[in-house]
């Protein structure tokens, strides 16, 4: 999983994995309307967290398109209100849907993807931090255990910044067999536990020809892997991702452990009340 802070208006060039840094508003150059919107609404000096098509592909879309897309975007999860997430996952899904319809029709072939194919879930998993309390009251509705103890072990190959941000930097494929896969993936049948609520990373990952190398080394994505990249995708993502920057660097292990810890607090406060 790739999230590029871009550090530079129009989109090209650039580093990978930069954090996000202040520009002066001295020396701030706008490619557009959408752009000096997202700027003082949204990133407020930051950069954005473009995600998907957007830096994994080689494309010529103008900057000015990109900017208008971020801001449409924005806007709308904005306005959703509270299950802006849910809403956005169901987006997401109907967009895939749509497309791979056209695909069909077109002559491609469908993802390779199937129940059992689980290769993409033996990787860090980012999220932001509303997906992490949808996943956290999902389990607690459903009776889904949520393995704690192995997000722990697992947080320990992984490098954090000093803001707790992972830096990409892991040694994932150093841990034991059994603590490389996903806590939510059911490893009897390889299917996903929370499949309804699951992150909006897993729902866009479609492999192209083969699961075969949708596993990563040590995070690093294997350069035979084939991926299907649908533009508005990328755009919902980059944007949402963009709105949630202070969370979706802290990766899915600790929001969930943040969720636990609010969840105690919270009954903590209860006791003592009732008390």
């Amino acid at each position: 999983m790739k999230i590029y802070r871009s550090d530079r208006p129009g989109f090209s060039g650039g580093g990978k994995g930069k954090s996000a840094r202040k520009n002066p508003d001295s020396a701030k150059k706008y490619v557009n309307e959408a752009h000096e919107w997202m700027d003082k609404n949204i990133l407020h000096g930051k950069n954005p967290d473009l995600y998907g098509f957007l830096i994994l592909t080689e494309h010529s879309i103008p900057a000015e398109e990109i900017w208008d897309q971020l801001k449409l975007w924005s806007e709308q999860y904005n306005e959703f209100g509270e299950n802006r997430t849910r809403i956005c996952h169901r987006i997401i899904d109907k967009i895939i849907e749509y497309q791979l319809d056209i695909d069909r029709q077109e002559g491609y072939r469908p993802p390779y993807c199937r129940r059992g194919c689980s290769n993409c879930c033996f990787q860090p998993v980012a999220c932001t931090d509303e997906e992490a309390a949808l996943i956290y009251s999902y389990c607690i509705e459903n009776s889904i255990d949520i393995d704690f103890e192995k997000l722990n072990r697992q947080q320990k190959y992984m490098e954090f910044d000093s803001s707790g941000n992972f830096t990409g930097r892991t040694e994932w494929d150093g841990q034991p067999d059994e603590d490389r896969s996903c806590i939510f993936l059911n490893m009897d049948d390889r299917s996903c536990r929370i499949w309804e609520v699951r992150p909006f990373v897993c729902r866009v990952h479609l492999a192209e020809e083969t699961d075969e190398y949708c596993r990563s080394n040590n995070g690093i994505p294997d350069t035979r892997a084939k991926g299907i990249h649908y533009p508005e995708c990328s755009y919902i993502m980059s944007a949402i991702f963009t709105i949630h920057n202070d969370s979706i660097g802290k990766m899915m292990g600790r929001l969930l452990s943040d969720q636990k810890n609010k969840a105690s607090d919270s009954n903590t406060i209860k006791d003592y009340q009732q008390h």
